[in-house]
This record gives C-alpha cells, sequence and structure tokens, in this order.
C-alpha cells in the first residue's frame, strides 16, 4: 500500500512543480494552442501554453520508478533497497508513451503551423494504427487469451477475432479522449475518477488472486500495476492544478493520446474489457455525438446538435463551461461508480466463495 501511496504522492507534486515551470517556458517560446475559426468562444484561449500532457507522462514516470526505492525497512531501519520493476507493466507505460508520440507530432505541427491542424487525418489514423497494432502483438504474444470479459468472471471467447476488437477500441477510445479534451480541466478530471475506479479494481484483484488468477494473465495479478496507476491518476490531478478553468496550460494531443490509450489498455490486462463502456463513458459519448452529427449532415442534411462534440453544443446553449465541465464531471463518477460496482458484485457471487 505504501508504493502506491508513494507513486501518485510524487507524481502529483511533480507535475504541479514541472507544469508551473512548463507554462513559463512555453510562453518564452511561443508554444500556444490554436484555436478553430468557428470556435469564436474560444478565442481567449488562443495562445495558451500546450503540450502539458508531456508532464503528465514524466510524472507517471517519476512516481512509478521512485516507488521502487525503499527507505525503511520493518526491522532494519534506514536501507536503501531497490524493488525489482515488473517488465509487463514497464511495458504498458512504453506503449502507451509510444502512442503519445503520435499525439507530439500532431501538436508539434499545429504549433510550428500556427494552425489548428497538425497531421491529416489519414496520417494519425495510419500512425495509431501502427501503434495499437504493436500494442496487440504484445498483448498476444504473453498469452492474454481471447476470451472477451465484461469484466473479470464473465465472458466469453470469441477466438482471434478479439485481437481485431482490441485494436480498434483502443484507436477509438485513444480518439475519444482527444476529441474530449476541448475544455478546460474536462478530460484531468474526469480522467483522474476513472483511474482512481481502475486502481480499486486492480488492488482488489492484487489482494485476492485466488479468484483472480482463473480469470486474469499472472503477469498482470501484482502490486506493480497498482502502483502504476496510481501514479498516472497522481499526474493528472497534479496537472488538473493548473489545467482547471481558466486554464494556465493544455494538455495537448501528446497528453489525450498518452490517457486514451492507457485507460482500455489497463482494463484490457484485467481482462475487463467491458467495463471500458462505463469508466470511459463521458469520452465514447463525445465521439459518438461527433458520429452522429457526421452522418445526420451527410444523410438528412440536418444537425441532431448545434455543434459537436456534445460539450460544445452545450455550451452554445448558453452553459457556461466550468457548468459543463462539472456537470461531465458527475456524470463521469457516477459511471465509474456503477463499473467498480459490478465489478464488486461479481466477487460477492462468485469470488467470496472461494
Amino acid at each position: 500500500m505504501i508504493p502506491i501511496l508513494v507513486g501518485g504522492g510524487l507524481s502529483f507534486f511533480f507535475v504541479i512543480l514541472s507544469s508551473y515551470l512548463g507554462v513559463n517556458l512555453f510562453q518564452s517560446r511561443n508554444i500556444g494552442q490554436n484555436i478553430q475559426d468557428e470556435l469564436d468562444f474560444h478565442k481567449h484561449k488562443k495562445g495558451t501554453p500546450t503540450m502539458g500532457g508531456i508532464f503528465i507522462i514524466l510524472g507517471t514516470y517519476i512516481g512509478y520508478l521512485f516507488s521502487h526505492i525503499n527507505f525503511w525497512t520493518i526491522g532494519k531501519g534506514f536501507l536503501i533497497e531497490i524493488t525489482q520493476i515488473d517488465k509487463n507493466i514497464l511495458y504498458l507505460l512504453l506503449l502507451a508513451t509510444l502512442m503519445s508520440l503520435v499525439g507530439l507530432l500532431d501538436d508539434i505541427l499545429s504549433v510550428s503551423r500556427k494552425r489548428n491542424l497538425g497531421l491529416s487525418v489519414v496520417s494519425k489514423f495510419s500512425l495509431q494504427l501502427i501503434v495499437a497494432s504493436l500494442i496487440v502483438f504484445w498483448l498476444h504474444s504473453i498469452d492474454l487469451g481471447t476470451e472477451f470479459s465484461l469484466f473479470s468472471g464473465i465472458g466469453f471467447d470469441i477466438g482471434y477475432f478479439k485481437y481485431l476488437v482490441l485494436v480498434l477500441i483502443i484507436i477509438f477510445i485513444t480518439n475519444s479522449v482527444n476529441i474530449t479534451d476541448g475544455l478546460d480541466g474536462l478530460v484531468a478530471g474526469s480522467s483522474s475518477m476513472s483511474l482512481a475506479g481502475i486502481l480499486i479494481i486492480s488492488f482488489w484483484i492484487y489482494r485476492h488472486p485466488s479468484y483472480y488468477l482463473n480469470h486474469v494473465n499472472p503477469e498482470f495479478v501484482n502490486l506493480d500495476l497498482p502502483i502504476l496507476i496510481a501514479a498516472t491518476a497522481g499526474s493528472t490531478l497534479g496537472f488538473l492544478w493548473w489545467n482547471t478553468n481558466p486554464a494556465k496550460i493544455i494538455m495537448g494531443d501528446v497528453g489525450s493520446h498518452f490517457i486514451g490509450c492507457l485507460l482500455p489498455l489497463l482494463l484490457i490486462v484485467l481482462q475487463s474489457e467491458g467495463l471500458i463502456l462505463l469508466i470511459c463513458f463521458i469520452y465514447i459519448v463525445e465521439s459518438v455525438s461527433v458520429i452522429a452529427q457526421v452522418f445526420s449532415f451527410k444523410y438528412r442534411k440536418k444537425r441532431i446538435f448545434k455543434m459537436a462534440p456534445l460539450h460544445h453544443h452545450f455550451e452554445m446553449k448558453n452553459w457556461a463551461e466550468t457548468t459543463v465541465i462539472v456537470r461531465f464531471w458527475i456524470i463521469s463518477t457516477i459511471f465509474v461508480i456503477i463499473a467498480v460496482g459490478l465489478f464488486y458484485l461479481d466477487w460477492v457471487l462468485y469470488g467470496g466463495q472461494l
């Protein structure tokens, strides 16, 4: 439990400090956000330092790695020891970082061109597809299995079709988080809660291996996974300190790609793919609103929303930005609680009998 607290705490304070320094650094280098022409009500955000997701990623590494340094051992007193880092948990972090590089490239092109246009749609999707395919190839190499689980203990075997589904899920959630990242603190706040929910699930699995080893790959029934999740949650919460309305810094695509890739990946390795629908509910709704808007206008010549994604629709209905953000946080939290509740219900019905 102590390494989890250390990982989350170190990440939190590191990101608070580094993001503050980053605001001044990026302002001096004119690394600022560009705004879409149609978003007149966001013109005041033009020039706000962007690519703050870099600090979320760095904070996650700092918290995760330093939590493996032990300065005190019961019975031995002060004694510096370095505990072993689980290679598969480190691979999770490295693969999510690889996806974040796609977002970083998009951010760099957008800033250099001084327009809210970075990579083309085809280029971005192609790079995301390559990274997602590498991730799924790795999952196959560690024998994740072909069962698609609603949550640990309840699922059905869909054969190797599962790996194609996983590629699509990773790309879809990554883009969904990116689409949602349009209001100050919306993604940072909601992802902190999503990660908190996954942290509870992963720690519960770690504490009850006799049941979950029947459903979850043994490589991920360990303490290292909750430590990584806590470090990421601490980073997003620390970033929220400066990203909350009015934002001093924006996470950019580099941050949204990192979070958007890591969230489903964590639930996939915990054999709880079905919970992605609840843990990532607000991101999925935002993405679906864009898809529905495009199809409706293309085939019906009518718009469903005043503007997509959904958060802009409510802004155009004269909701204050903070009102939209807080209400989306509340909705996200409710669905995270439902997800954790369903996960625990499985334990009550079946796990507790062991």
